[in-house]
């Protein structure tokens, strides 16, 4: 099996490439060498994006022709797919995104002889209650039955500047007399740092170890979600008192506020399904000693991140 590319003058289409992990991912690609073009839809964004020394293709996956011609007059050698959300919406659903997008980037593949692909899924991608969890698994079902050489990443939760997830908690602790956790908070996750993640991308590209494998991908540490929570307050004082509520009351409440018009439901801190994925561990399965090596990761500590994160963006001086 080899390869089919023009050692690091790649030429890469990323989808996804400019939501939370997809500009780091793909400025580290860009800047090993490689000539990296971005799907972008939000015309706003396109100029800055060619300031960078990116390619940008104006369009959406939902324009198949469109994107098909572009895909095959380009020559490109891989594509790398970071699309995905993470709360569901009528327009924009779990679905569409994390199933029928991939199918039509498979297709799009197969049609223009791009036989490299690379897939972000998710740590916890399942036949689950969750929509989220279940529609990656189908999504990442796809990639593998591609026929192409695909690779797949699982990571658990992804820290960085401007994380969702983490800033949201950072300011709940921050902005509320009681910190309300739902559930046990003993859930575990294993979070790892967005230029790990990148790393990954960009070794894999050039690795025929990675075709054909599907990657978990952890940080050094396990934390529980209410341990988490703790390592905030630890390193942003004063602590707060914590508040358990449990799933099934808060999934029902939500429940409901999810059946009202489009603008409540955007605005939800958190889903129902989100509920339903902290019924289950977000850890690796084995030790990451092979990954590493293979792709070359030195996977940074939450803790010492977060110190660092702080500090900048709060001007906080942690000890």
């Amino acid at each position: 099996m080899s390869l089919r590319y023009r050692g690091k003058n790649m030429k890469v289409f990323i989808t996804g490439g400019t939501g939370f992990a997809g500009p780091v991912v793909s400025e580290k690609i860009k800047s090993s060498g490689a000539s990296v073009t971005l799907l972008e839809r939000n015309k706003k964004k396109i100029s800055k994006l060619k300031e960078l020394g990116f390619e940008v293709f104006e369009g959406t996956l939902e324009e198949k022709d469109a994107v098909n011609g572009f895909l095959s007059g380009s020559k490109f050698d891989a594509i790398i797919n970071l699309i995905g959300i993470i709360k569901s919406q009528p327009d924009f659903s779990f679905q569409k995104v994390h199933v029928d997008y991939v199918g039509i980037l498979l297709d799009l593949a197969k049609k223009n002889g791009i036989d490299r692909f690379i897939h972000m899924s998710a740590l916890g991608a399942a036949v689950s209650d969750s929509e989220y969890f279940s529609t990656k698994y189908e999504g990442e079902a796809l990639v593998k039955n591609s026929g192409l050489k695909w690779t797949v990443f699982r990571p658990s939760l992804i820290f960085g500047d401007n994380a969702a997830f983490f800033d949201d908690l950072i300011n709940l602790v921050k902005t509320r007399a009681f910190v309300p956790i739902i559930g046990t908070g003993e859930t575990k996750f294993a979070p790892i740092d967005v230029f790990s993640i990148a790393d990954a991308y960009n070794n894999s590209l050039y690795n025929e170890k990675a075709v054909g494998k599907v990657f978990q991908l952890c940080g050094p540490d396990v934390y529980t979600f209410e341990g988490i929570i703790d390592l905030i307050m630890e390193l942003s004082p004063p602590k707060k008192l914590k508040l358990h509520t449990p799933s099934f009351i808060a999934e029902k409440s939500l429940g409901i506020f999810e059946r009202l018009p489009l603008p409540v439901i955007k605005n939800l801190p958190i889903t129902s399904d989100q509920i339903r994925m902290l019924k289950y561990d977000n850890i690796c399965g084995g030790d990451m000693s092979g990954t590493d090596e293979l792709f070359k990761l030195k996977r940074t500590r939450l803790k010492d991140w977060l110190k660092e994160y702080l500090h900048k963006k709060y001007n906080q001086n942690i000890i």
